[in-house]
């Protein structure tokens, strides 16, 4: 399974970022994490109107990054898929 990063312009425009409408488009209907310290309810809500898979937007704590915890979240949502 090969890891892509999608990179792109960085703040947001009417609460949604800049960069969740390119990633999303990356994505086309497939599943896909992003994990970001600034994603918001905006993003998320953005991201299941117009996205047709599952998708899960997840923020991080930007002074302490990934955690335990956080990959906890991920694990459960990755077995969660068929």
């Amino acid at each position: 399974m090969a890891l892509a990063v999608a990179l792109a312009a960085a703040r947001a425009r009417g609460g949604v970022f800049c960069k969740t409408p390119e990633i999303v488009a990356w994505a086309k209907g497939r599943a896909f994490v992003w994990v970001d310290d600034e994603v918001t309810d905006a993003d998320r809500d953005w991201a299941d109107a117009h996205h047709g898979g599952p998708a899960l937007l997840h923020r991080v704590d930007p002074q302490s990054g990934l955690a335990i915890d956080d990959f906890a979240v991920l694990a459960e949502w990755a077995t969660g898929l068929d």
